[in-house]
Parts: structure tokens; C-alpha cells; sequence
């Protein structure tokens, strides 16, 4: 059955986390250009913010999933807040990015240990409740 306040906590939530995500990316830029500048170290190749906030993202899920929370909640912070501080879209651009630089290789090991620590992460949040 449609439910109004289950899209408004969705969007509401959505709108949190995708604010998060784009902070912690942009943290994650003033960081490695202050390392350029002060230790002269060049950033990893290796697409570390989005890894890490979908890694995170998806351990969070599945504690939230697994756990007896009402589904209003699971909407909000699961389908809302969750889904917005996670990102398929940015991790699939990043990996034809790679490859178009000619890093295949480095593409294809980021889109697996996406997707493999991306499970592990989700079915340790679930074994934790």
C-alpha cells in the first residue's frame, strides 16, 4: 500500500545522506590536496572515498535491516539516508574512468573488492544484532 509518510521519510532521509556524502568527499579533497602540498605524497589512484562510504554504507544497512527496528525507521535511515550516502552511480563512473586512464586493471580490482567487501560489510551488520 502507498504511503505518503514512507516517501516523505525516504526523501527526507535521502536528502541527509547525500549530504554526507558529498561533505565526506569533499573532505577527502581538501585532505589529499593538503597532503600534495605539504609532504610533496600524491594521491592514491584508488577511488577511497567512495569505497569507503559504500563499504560503511552497506555494514550500516545491514545492521539496520537485520534489526528490530520499526519500518518507519528502516525507511528513513535504510531506504532514505543509506541510499542517499551510498553510491552505485559514482563507484560505476569511477571504474569506466579508470579504464579509460588505462588502468584496467586497477578498475576491475576496485569494482570487485566493491562488491565483495560491499556483501561481507552488509552480512556483518546483520550478524551483529
Amino acid at each position: 500500500m502507498f504511503n505518503w509518510i514512507s516517501v516523505a521519510l525516504a526523501g527526507g532521509g535521502a536528502a541527509i545522506g547525500a549530504t554526507g556524502r558529498y561533505l565526506v568527499m569533499q573532505m577527502s579533497q581538501l585532505i589529499s590536496h593538503w597532503r600534495l602540498q605539504h609532504s610533496g605524497r600524491v594521491p592514491s589512484r584508488f577511488p577511497w572515498p567512495t569505497f569507503i562510504i559504500n563499504i560503511s554504507g552497506s555494514f550500516m544497512l545491514g545492521w539496520v535491516m537485520g534489526s528490530g527496528l520499526s519500518t518507519g525507521i528502516k525507511v528513513l535511515v535504510g531506504a532514505g539516508l543509506l541510499g542517499g550516502f551510498t553510491t552505485f552511480s559514482t563507484m560505476a563512473n569511477e571504474i569506466v574512468l579508470l579504464a579509460h586512464d588505462q588502468r584496467l586493471k586497477l578498475a576491475v580490482w576496485y569494482g570487485l573488492l566493491s562488491l565483495i567487501c560491499g556483501v561481507l560489510a552488509a552480512v556483518v551488520g546483520m550478524k551483529l544484532n
